[in-house]
């Protein structure tokens, strides 16, 4: 295997393994929202977890590791966040505040509300 496979199958095989690893439990929701990037580029996702600390996302593109993004939230707005990890569709990022419990008691509920199927397929 070349040096630069190596290397890219080293990268990928970390990501996954971030991807795993949680500092704080996670709730399951499936909300269409929005994710923009600090240039005001928009797309469409599905926020599929989150925690007080993070999230993940699926998305159509990919957005790389380290980019900072805004997540459009219930009753929070957009919050800012950091991409940790980007692999095969899926995005997990880390919030640059934690977000306040009961904030996000009341998000979480909204979110859960507003549920509904996922517009991409």
């Amino acid at each position: 295997m070349s040096q630069i496979a190596e290397q890219s199958t080293s990268t990928a095989d970390d990501d996954a393994r971030y991807a795993e690893q949680r500092r704080a439990p996670r709730d399951e929701v499936a909300l269409p929202t929005r994710m923009f990037t600090m240039d005001h580029k928009a797309s469409d996702v599905l926020l599929v977890n989150i925690s007080r600390l993070g999230f993940m996302v699926r998305e159509y593109g990919q957005t790389p590791k380290d980019t900072i993004v805004r997540l459009a939230l219930p009753r929070l707005g957009q919050v800012t966040a950091r991409v940790v990890w980007s692999l095969g569709g899926r995005v997990g990022a880390e919030f640059i505040k934690p977000i306040d419990e009961y904030a996000y008691a009341a998000m979480l509920n909204a979110a859960r509300a507003k549920r509904q199927r996922w517009p991409m397929g």
